[in-house]
């Protein structure tokens, strides 16, 4: 697609900061007096704190968020949002679930411990959000709203719609109902399933075009349900859970077709799986992004639906 110098300067900016195996994303989309600007998770790994998501606000000179979009409850999408919360005005918040009760149990299992931490960063950020008078949404299918416009640009909510896809949310929901006791295995069987219950989002124009395709954690279950409801052609796309075989495959690129893909995760876990990821990426035909796997890469900057660039800062 051929842009004119007008079209160019109107598309939006892309930020993927390096959280390691982690998602933060930024979106800077152009406007008359100021831009408006979009946080989709924070991470939770911050290699410089010049990344952490606070911090980068401070460095891009923004006065505000216009939207911060929580994708699922996983420690390295949540964390960082929280501290954002706390020092940047939020004009808006899409949350994936209403208020989650509290575990009252003694939790000794590791992954119980961890979701139980979980519950009451959620129900800190819901705090903060309240305390500085933020509109908080629910995406659905707790909330109707899908779609959010910004002009020319749009971000529309793909997945899920029914409260039956949520089988992670179905076990908080009984948290408050069962004896202490019970509850541990209950927070335990949350995270094995947490992913499942990822938000996707798609970044896109008004005439049509797939700028992005923000696929959180969602698993290769999600993408079959999606998958037959949309026709998806993104030109870049953020390929889910950090890029484990469980969430992305040759069938769904073949199927979105991207120019190309983004993996969000660290040198260490690049090194792993750096040949299964290329050859995924090769026969697809699409270019491979990972925000880690180069040192010292502070964040990826995209002025859609351009490749990524990396940026090292000082």
């Amino acid at each position: 697609m051929t842009m004119n110098a007008q079209q160019v300067g109107s598309r939006p900016t892309l930020y993927a900061l390096n959280v390691g195996r982690g998602d933060a994303f930024f979106i800077e989309i152009p406007a008359d007096d100021h831009p408006y600007v979009v946080l989709i998770d924070g991470g939770d790994r911050f290699i410089d704190e010049k990344i952490e998501p606070f911090r980068f606000v401070r460095h891009k000179g923004w006065s505000h968020i216009d939207l911060m979009i929580l994708t699922h409850l996983h420690p390295d999408h949540i964390i960082g949002l929280l501290n954002v919360a706390k020092h940047v005005p939020v004009r808006e918040a899409v949350l994936p679930y209403p208020r989650i009760p509290l575990p009252s149990g003694e939790m000794r299992n590791a992954k119980a411990v961890q979701t139980a931490g979980l519950f009451r960063a959620y129900g800190r950020l819901w705090e903060l959000l309240c305390e500085q008078q933020t509109r908080v949404s629910l995406r659905p299918p707790f909330g109707e709203q899908n779609v959010w416009r910004f002009g020319e640009t749009r971000l529309r909510h793909l997945d899920p719609t029914e409260k039956s896809d949520l089988a992670a949310y179905a076990i908080a929901e009984l948290l408050d109902s069962v004896p202490a006791e019970q509850q541990e295995r209950l927070c335990a069987a949350f995270d094995a399933r947490s992913n499942g219950d990822s938000s996707v989002w798609l970044l896109e124009q008004a005439d049509g075009t797939h700028l992005f395709l923000f696929g959180g954690d969602a698993l290769l279950a999600n993408w079959e349900r999606i998958t037959k409801r949309e026709i998806l052609r993104p030109h870049g796309f953020k390929v889910p859970h950090h890029g484990m075989k469980d969430a992305w495959n040759e069938h769904l690129l073949k199927l979105l077709s991207p120019d190309w893909v983004m993996i969000t995760n660290d040198s260490k876990e690049y090194e792993i799986f750096r040949d299964e990821w290329n050859q995924l990426a090769q026969c697809s035909g699409c270019r491979l992004v990972v925000t880690g796997s180069q040192p010292n890469t502070h964040y990826w900057s995209s002025q859609l639906p351009s490749l990524p660039e990396r940026i090292e800062l000082a």
